[in-house]
């Protein structure tokens, strides 16, 4: 996230209203950093059966200001392997005598993300033929890294946000 320094040349005795800047960043980073950031997550999931629900923390520290959005609920693992990927692994039937699948035949699966972060296409296409084995060996997901394209997107807006804020404060000393 962007560092921000501002050099204000009043009295020492100004600077004993440190916790006001502090309250007043706090307030921008709920009002419109998390908001905007959490707003930017949903897109992204708009189109999924599923969805996680995300949720923003702020953390203001002495050398650093940022905000972590991640996401919650009985979906939060989904939106983890989406994003940041799998390993190879393998996949056993539990409940079942076997598991059962189309595959082969044309574009029997086509992702509605794809790593770079993209997201929107089709989804699952049906095709193929049915298969029932009992394990198969999972090749593992390429990661879509969702995060890092919606930092990158977001950091000209976030920056903006906590500018405003700075100089509220200044205006305030």
């Amino acid at each position: 996230m962007p560092t921000i320094a501002y050099r204000v040349t009043r009295k020492r005795r100004k600077f004993a209203e440190m916790p006001k800047a502090v309250k007043e960043l706090g307030a921008a980073l709920d009002k419109e950093a998390k908001p905007m950031l959490i707003k930017q997550f949903d897109e992204v999931v708009a189109n999924w059966k599923g969805k996680p629900v995300f949720k923003a923390r702020k953390f203001i520290r002495p050398d650093k200001i940022w905000v972590d959005v991640f996401p919650t609920g009985e979906n939060a693992q989904k939106w983890k392997w989406v994003s940041r990927g799998t390993r190879p692994h393998p996949i056993v039937a539990r409940n079942a005598p076997t598991l059962a699948f189309m595959w082969g035949g044309k574009g029997s699966y086509k992702p509605k993300t794809s790593p770079g972060g993209r997201y929107g296409g089709p989804g699952k296409v049906s095709g193929g033929t049915m298969h029932f084995p009992k394990a198969v060996q999972h090749p593992g997901n390429a990661p879509r890294k969702f995060e890092e394209d919606i930092a990158k997107t977001q950091k000209p807006e976030f920056s903006r946000v906590m500018e405003n804020a700075w100089k509220r404060i200044i205006r305030g000393l």
